[in-house]
């Protein structure tokens, strides 16, 4: 019982503005920029990782989900926040950069190419 009554002083102790949200901001942890560096460094020194596949096409380990987070990070990186339709031609540019970014760093087969941009659609 003292327990509870403790965690609503704490609560009422805390400041809110008129939106709701706390005014202390610096005690929010928020997630930093995702940019892969390993991966960066690789491609730098003119490396490429190795991605294997299983016998129904999905990506496996090693590297497996590395492509998959890389993936996601690159359509961060080259298609719009307010894209709503994966499949608009205006987006073919943006799609051709994440393919070409994805065969600087891997080595992987042009087959693979639906499959990684289908992958990318899903991060969308």
């Amino acid at each position: 019982m003292r327990e509870m009554e403790d965690k609503m002083a704490s609560n009422q102790d805390d400041t809110h503005d008129a939106s709701g949200s706390r005014n202390n901001v610096e005690n929010e942890i928020k997630r930093g920029l995702t940019v892969m560096k390993s991966i960066i460094r690789a491609r730098d020194k003119g490396e490429k990782f190795e991605v294997h596949w299983s016998v129904e096409d999905q990506l496996i380990e090693p590297n497996g989900s590395m492509l998959a987070s890389y993936i996601g990070f690159l359509v961060r990186q080259h298609i719009p926040i307010t894209c709503d339709n994966w499949r608009s031609l205006e987006l073919k540019v943006g799609k051709e950069k994440i393919w070409s970014e994805i065969q600087r760093s891997f080595h992987i087969d042009e087959s693979r190419q639906k499959y990684c941009i289908q992958l990318a659609g899903k991060r969308l």
